[in-house]
């Protein structure tokens, strides 16, 4: 692909980087740019584990990958990760720390700390004071903030630069779901909190309403069986939106006060986010408000479980943190975005994997990752196209990389997505050269401009309505 270039709306650079901040003595790893590439060993542990013990979005790699705009997802972790009846604090954070790697002492703090919003704040610093320049083979490079379309599309505009937009994964940030940790949700602290973001020079474009545990504002959907008994997510999993996070939510919406800031549904129980879009119809019906996946992958089936038949391999996880036909449709009608999450175990069945998609003679790592990411493409495209929508206008990237993710074999860091665009381009080709595709303007773009508009151009058109 000539002139490739990628966005990214969910990932982390700041996450291991900023923990390891709390580490007072000099280290690289406390610099967004620390380029910690994979090796034979790491490689090895990824395999064995699911595990990434090297880093995946440092401004390095991306800058290497060709990155014009990515969104840093801000992240307090929740306390729920790191404290453990069964197991010392000491213990738990030494053990957490070897499977994350976002430093001890970070994790120290967050196991004794009891405010959210205080975490936030400190991280959002960090990104402000981090150093946005590098030399990189004799050549500068650099990322900057952006605020708005306006300055996103200054920066693009120059060379080797790097535009980025903040977002947040969660919205216990703004100091809710501490009940077991002693303190109980404040409804004016939380909302006052959220008018303080508001006023942040760098508001974030979009947060998630929920995480991996309880936040007292909606349920949440299961999302850490790798963990087993380590950790305990069953407080509230499964519930709707409570009266709180109506609040809450008309209060991100609300335009008069500061731009909107509009809610990412991942992580959102499926009953939260079904009551989420019908509050959008309810009480939106006359604003745009875009639907966004800022990190998520298909289920292949309806509401009901039925799984239209059009020729895609059954390989697809449905566990309900995946999202179903009737949400991809609602997300295209909005104008909003559905980001892939390059997380092999997100997009695909492991069991299902080896028996419906078996691997070819001399089919490399990348070969078969990127059929596993087609086939979410190709879902989604059809599914559009038989309802008389666009087919190639949601889908962007929002990897994920350096949350805590098991990667795609042949896509470990940013610097895979070039490759990774090209062997897209390939299955893009052979799909349209079957003519699945029925209403004309679903015809009319070739293989280059479908993956490119997936790997950059929706996020880049989304970004101008919206941001």
């Amino acid at each position: 692909m000539e002139n490739f270039r990628y966005a990214d709306i969910h990932c982390h650079p700041n996450l291991k980087t900023f923990g390891h901040s709390f580490d007072k003595r000099t280290n690289r790893k406390h610099d967004m740019w620390f380029r910690k590439p994979p090796s034979a060993v790491t490689k090895k542990i990824h395999r064995l584990t699911g595990i990434s013990k090297f880093s995946q979005a440092n401004f390095s790699s991306m800058t290497k990958g060709k990155a014009r705009i990515i969104s840093l997802s801000l992240y307090p972790f929740e306390k729920g990760f790191f404290i453990n009846p069964n197991v010392t604090p000491p213990l738990a954070a030494f053990l957490a720390d070897w499977g994350i790697e976002i430093g001890y002492h970070r994790i120290r703090h967050l196991q004794k700390h009891t405010n959210y919003f205080q975490d936030l704040q400190q991280e959002y610093e960090f990104v402000l004071n981090s150093r946005q320049h590098q030399i990189i083979r004799d050549e500068s490079y650099h990322w900057q903030l952006t605020a708005n379309w306006q300055e996103v599309e200054r920066v693009i505009a120059m060379e080797n630069t790097i535009a980025v937009i903040i977002t947040i994964e969660g919205a216990h940030v703004f100091n809710c779901g501490l009940g077991d940790f002693g303190v109980a949700p404040d409804e004016k602290e939380i909302l006052g909190n959220i008018q303080k973001v508001k006023q942040w020079q760098y508001a974030p474009l979009f947060i998630g309403l929920a995480h991996n545990f309880n936040n007292d504002l909606c349920g949440h959907a299961r999302s850490l069986q790798r963990l087993g008994k380590l950790v305990n997510q069953e407080k509230n999993i499964d519930a709707g939106i409570f009266k709180m996070g109506e609040k809450v939510i008309h209060a991100l919406l609300d335009n008069n006060t500061g731009r909107s800031i509009f809610i990412d549904l991942k992580h959102m129980s499926l009953l939260a986010r079904q009551q989420y879009l019908q509050l959008l119809k309810s009480d939106y019906s006359n604003r745009q408000i875009p639907i966004i996946v800022s990190h998520g992958s298909v289920t292949g089936l309806s509401y009901n479980g039925v799984r239209i038949n059009n020729g895609c391999y059954n390989i697809f996880n449905t566990a309900d943190i995946n999202f179903f036909d009737e949400e991809i449709i609602a997300i295209a009608a909005s104008g909003g975005l559905f980001a892939l999450q390059m997380d092999i175990c997100i997009q695909s069945d492991l069991d299902k994997l080896k028996q419906n998609l078996p691997v070819l003679p001399g089919e490399t790592p990348i070969q078969r990752s990127a059929k596993i990411i087609w086939n979410q493409l190709q879902h989604i495209a059809l599914l559009l196209d038989q309802h008389g929508a666009f087919a190639w206008g949601t889908t962007a990237i929002g990897s994920d990389f350096d949350g805590s993710i098991n990667p795609f074999p042949g896509v470990l860091t940013a610097e895979d997505f070039e490759p990774l665009a090209k062997e897209l381009v390939v299955l893009a080709g052979n799909f349209l050269a079957q003519k699945k595709i029925g209403l004309p303007e679903n015809k009319q773009l070739d293989a280059e401009e479908i993956i490119d508009r997936f790997m950059y151009g929706n996020t880049a058109g989304f970004l101008k309505t919206f941001f």
